[in-house]
């Protein structure tokens, strides 16, 4: 009998602590969120001495990858254009704020902007990722632009993405020409690795569309109209062994043929 209320006990006991962790992770913590946007607020502040907007706070359950967290996203108040995010955990300490990465990567957006104008007029389609080790985000304060981080450093990348808009009867030969153009411009940038991606829309299937659609980003705008661009583009990157070819080996238009692909019959 004794065993029986034990067992008894014990299952009562998991019952009751399960339902104390719903009871906190469903209601108490979501509740106390506005204490973790504070905390936000007050790092950023004195952090970066600038004023923040608040985005969204979410609290991560138990079952996340950041279990326990607030996850916070926010842009400087002068700046809509960039976003990032950062947790507070359940003791209100905040970690991963990638503010200065979001920085630093729209400056080299900023730093593309000229290549990609003089490329693809009246239609402005890319993103520009770039990896950004630890190091230098403890080194460099975010006043720094980024150009001066590249600019001094030897092991940097960057990863190109874009859609262009071109006149009909665009060509492969042409395409070859248009991809040479952004590896001269990557070339001058003191990049370790590169890679460049480049879809082709015909301008009259361009000249179609609503703001909307012409505003999303390079990567749903790929997806959604994959059927409607050429049946070919430039895919190069220096990282991959079967066609490595460093930056300073791309020479002339005719250096791009390894990277024009085929995406589907014409």
């Amino acid at each position: 009998m004794k065993k029986v209320l034990i067992i008894i006990l014990a299952i009562f006991g998991l019952f009751a602590i399960g339902f104390m962790a719903i009871i906190w992770d469903y209601i108490y913590y979501p509740m106390i969120k506005y204490k973790a946007e504070d905390k936000a607020f007050l790092h950023l502040k004195t952090t970066y001495q600038e004023d923040f907007v608040i985005d969204s706070v979410t609290y991560e359950k138990q079952f996340g990858e950041h279990t326990g967290s607030y996850y916070i996203t926010a842009h400087p108040k002068a700046h809509k254009d960039i976003d990032f995010s950062m947790y507070v955990g359940q003791d209100f300490k905040v970690s991963n704020d990638s503010y200065k990465e979001s920085k630093w990567r729209n400056d080299m957006i900023q730093e593309y902007a000229p290549l990609i104008d003089a490329l693809s007029p009246g239609f402005r389609s890319y993103a520009v990722n770039l990896p950004i080790p630890e190091g230098l985000i403890n080194k460099y304060n975010i006043e720094t632009n980024y150009g001066d981080i590249r600019k001094q450093n030897e092991n940097n990348e960057e990863y190109l993405f874009m859609g262009a808009a071109v006149d009909a009867g665009f060509n492969e030969q042409q395409s070859l020409e248009f991809g040479y153009r952004v590896a001269e411009f990557m070339k001058q940038r003191n990049l370790k690795n590169a890679s460049i991606e480049i879809n082709f829309y015909p301008k009259s299937f361009l000249d179609g569309l609503d703001e909307n659609n012409r505003r999303m980003s390079v990567f749903d705008f790929r997806s959604k109209f994959f059927k409607d661009s050429l049946p070919f583009r430039i895919s190069y990157d220096s990282r991959i062994n079967k066609t490595k070819t460093s930056l300073t080996e791309v020479k002339s238009p005719e250096d791009m043929k390894p990277f024009l692909v085929y995406t589907r019959n014409k």
